[in-house]
């Protein structure tokens, strides 16, 4: 079955396919929607992308200076060689793991949110696959099966490199956005537990990386500057996935002297701005031309969570963590109707 879809590909399909691989700007505007459940001004997000990663390296720069190190690829490389944030058999991964999901619970809950009592704990655990990736698995629709948090790990973790996904999968990112949601009895079942708008979840979760840093959460300058590698990897996104469909120009900047757009030279982007290796890179740039837009619902996702709440912020009695629950509870939906519910408009 295999052999026989790959000679479909390769003799019927690519004769239908277009020479240029972007989806174009019509196209892209359309998924885009899809994806965020608001329009944005595809220019300015650009734009914006750009702008981001700027500031993000500057920032990067001020926190490596705060570790002792003369650059940010001084810092990373001291960090990883210090044996006290390594991890390395499946039991210290983890044991650190669910320690640290456990403590950031205690830390938040009745604090700054309100997990339910249902779903308060997610389950740590180690992946049988090989994906090198950390991801959330919830729990079923009666919660007789806990929220999981899966992790396929390298063969050498390290720690200051992996807090911040901890945030984005456990608590304050996906555990708590989709049990909160799973737990309203007023909301349709299939809101509650299948309804899924990427710029609402991920959006949510890679908001949640900067909160954790708000709240107190990131202990160290390494864990804050892990932190910001995962803000820079979105950011590096945008402009990729925008200027390979879009065919934009590339302005002057240190990732790369190149001013147009190609595979190669987004992958190479990339893995300046994240440290990702080639084969990473290469499949994410592949995931970037059979998925347009989708690189959007994190950053921008981000951007238009933000957005939500500093213009709540500018109402009287404006309470955080009454904003962030109200939020959660309306359930999965498009960044542009939450907007209406929560605001009554664009204001």
């Amino acid at each position: 079955a295999t052999a026989s879809f790959a000679r479909f590909l390769r003799t019927e399909l690519i004769t239908r396919a277009r020479p240029n691989d972007g989806a174009g700007r019509e196209l892209y505007a359309v998924t885009a929607r899809a994806f965020l459940g608001e329009d944005v001004d595809l220019d300015d997000t650009y734009a914006f992308g750009w702008d981001e990663l700027a500031r993000l390296t500057a920032e990067m720069r001020g926190v490596a200076a705060c570790a002792g190190a003369d650059s940010i690829e001084q810092a990373a490389a001291l960090l990883d060689a210090d044996p006290a944030g390594q991890l390395r058999t499946p039991a210290e991964l983890a044991g650190w793991l669910q320690q640290r999901v456990d403590e950031v619970i205690e830390a938040v809950d009745g604090v700054h949110f309100d997990l339910p009592a249902v779903a308060r704990r997610p389950e740590c655990t180690i992946s049988p696959t090989a994906a090198g990736v950390m991801y959330y698995s919830p729990p079923d629709a009666a919660f007789t099966r806990p929220g999981r948090i899966w992790w396929s790990p390298p063969q050498t973790s390290h720690t200051w490199r992996e807090v911040t996904t901890v945030h984005h999968e456990g608590v304050p990112g996906h555990h708590l956005q989709i049990t909160t949601a799973m737990s309203q009895p007023e909301l349709h079942p299939w809101q509650r537990s299948m309804a899924h708008v990427h710029g609402y979840a991920e959006g949510w979760a890679h908001y949640t990386e900067r909160l954790a840093d708000e709240l107190g959460l990131l202990r160290d300058a390494g864990e804050r500057l892990g932190m910001l590698y995962g803000q820079r990897w979105r950011a590096a996104r945008i402009v990729i996935d925008l200027g390979l469909h879009l065919g934009l120009p590339i302005p002057a900047n240190e990732f790369t002297d190149a001013t147009a757009w190609t595979p190669e030279v987004g992958a190479a982007v990339l893995r300046a701005a994240s440290g990702c290796d080639a084969v990473t890179a290469r499949f994410e740039i592949e995931r970037y031309f059979g998925w347009p837009a989708q690189a959007l619902s994190f950053r921008v996702g981000a951007r238009l969570w933000r957005e939500l709440r500093e213009a709540a912020a500018k109402r009287p009695g404006f309470d955080l963590r009454t904003f962030h629950m109200d939020a959660l509870r309306l359930g999965p939906m498009g960044l542009g109707p939450l907007r209406t519910l929560l605001l009554g408009g664009r204001s």
